[in-house]
C-alpha cells in the first residue's frame, strides 16, 4: 500500500517540510512508515513511531481520553506529533512559537491523507465502474502492444 500513496503525497509533503523551521516529517497509517523525510536513520524513525504509539496507549489506558496530539520539547528540537484517523505525522521543528501554524497545516495534511487511504483501502462502485468502462486509445496488436510505426520518420521542414 505504501508504494501506491507515496508518489501522490510526496510533493504535499515536500512543501510541508519547507514551511517554518521543519527539520523532519514522517508519515504513518497505524504503525506503518509510508514516508520517512526525518533526518537520521530507519530505525530511530521505527523507534521514534512506537514511543509516540505507545505514549497514547497509556493515556488511552486511563479511561476515554483519547489523545490526538503531542508536542514534546528537546534541547534544540521540538516534535510535534498528530493522529488523524489511522493516521500520524511526526514534525520536528525548532522554533517553539510556530507550533500552532504547523499544527493547523499539519492536520490540513492528514485530513487529505486520510481521505486518499480511505479510498485506496476501499474504493467505490463508482471507481471500480469508471475503470471498467476506461478503453485503450489505440488497439493493442498482436502482441498485446499498440502498434508501432513502420520506421523511422523523416522531418521536412517547410520554406518560408
Amino acid at each position: 500500500m505504501a508504494a501506491s500513496i507515496t508518489p501522490s503525497l510526496r510533493s504535499a509533503l515536500e512543501r510541508l517540510k519547507h514551511a517554518g523551521s521543519v527539520n523532519g516529517l514522517l508519515l504513518c497509517w497505524r504503525r506503518q512508515i509510508l514516508i520517512n523525510l526525518l533526518p537520521f536513520e530507519e530505525f530511530r524513525a521505527e523507534r521514534i513511531l512506537q514511543v509516540v504509539h505507545d505514549a497514547r496507549a497509556h493515556f488511552a489506558s486511563g479511561g476515554d481520553r483519547d489523545v490526538t496530539t503531542f508536542w514534546l520539547g528537546y534541547e534544540g528540537v521540538f516534535v510535534l506529533a498528530l493522529f488523524q484517523g489511522e493516521c500520524l505525522l511526526i514534525t520536528l521543528h525548532t522554533h517553539a512559537a510556530e507550533v500552532d501554524f504547523l499544527r493547523r497545516a499539519g492536520l490540513t495534511f492528514l485530513e487529505d491523507t486520510q481521505l486518499l487511504v480511505q479510498t485506496l483501502l476501499q474504493p467505490s462502485p463508482d471507481d471500480d465502474a469508471s475503470r471498467a468502462e476506461t478503453q485503450p486509445l489505440v488497439e493493442p496488436g498482436v502482441d498485446g502492444l499498440p502498434p508501432q510505426p513502420a520506421g523511422p520518420t523523416k522531418i521536412i521542414p517547410r520554406k518560408a
